[in-house]
């Protein structure tokens, strides 16, 4: 009912939300709440409990958080949202090469490349990859490359005249190498001749290493933090 491969609606008097697998490599739900306060999180809490679901929320403001740990749910991941403004950015006429349109056709090769980058739990699924298309007008997609072999990439999506930079990683065996600041470099470059306003990111609290990356590379944190919340069951 919950575990499917694409999102599911559901609609119950207490509001309405979606679910489907957090990914391939967890059994965890991933739980998007559309409508609905405090009696469907706790619903959805005490539904976990008796039929040994482990609910994750999507990204919840942490401003808006209260409620759901009212609810009995517990706050498992903090993400920071960065911001770089492009304004002061020199324009720059290189050609970016490594880039092109990101499409459905392109998520079966791309998801080979996310699994060698990322750990099992933040592992995209072909339905949140649909799901981060959908989010924006344009989406990119850029590639690192090093020997001829893809070690590395980036989704850009694009809404309006900004930026949102929705995947990016390398490899573990290239990490620390510089290809992450090339990549990085090509994709700021990018957004410049696209004439965007900034781009924004969101990035786990604890993962310093990309922090770092991102605010060496003129981005700067912002006010805004979102949370993961699991169901009080998540050990």
């Amino acid at each position: 009912m919950f575990l499917t491969n694409e999102k599911k609606k559901h609609n119950t008097w207490q509001g309405t939300f979606y679910t489907r697998k957090w990914n391939d490599q967890t059994p965890v739900v991933y739980f998007e709440k559309l409508y609905g306060g405090r009696p469907l999180l706790k619903k959805i809490n005490q539904l976990a409990l008796e039929e040994n679901f482990i609910f994750n929320s999507s990204m919840v403001y942490e401003t808006n958080s209260a409620v759901w740990q009212s609810a009995g749910w517990k706050v498992l991941e903090k993400l920071n949202v960065l911001s770089l403004s492009l304004k002061n950015i020199k324009q720059s006429e290189r050609n970016v090469e490594n880039v092109e349109v990101f499409t459905d056709t392109k998520i079966p090769e791309v998801i080979k490349l996310d699994h060698n980058i990322f750990e099992p739990y933040w592992q995209n699924s072909s339905a949140a990859f649909k799901e981060t298309i959908e989010s924006c007008v344009h989406n990119y997609l850029f590639v690192q490359k090093a020997n001829n072999d893809i070690v590395g990439y980036g989704i850009l999506g694009i809404t309006r005249n900004y930026g949102f930079l929705q995947r990016f990683g390398i490899v573990k065996e290239y990490q620390n190498s510089g290809l992450g600041g090339e990549l990085l470099e090509d994709i700021v470059t990018f957004s410049k001749q696209k004439k965007l306003v900034n781009v924004r990111l969101n990035t786990q609290t604890q993962n310093k290493h990309a922090q770092s990356l991102y605010l060496n590379n003129g981005f700067v944190y912002t006010k805004t933090n979102f949370l993961i919340l699991a169901t009080s069951n998540h050990k």
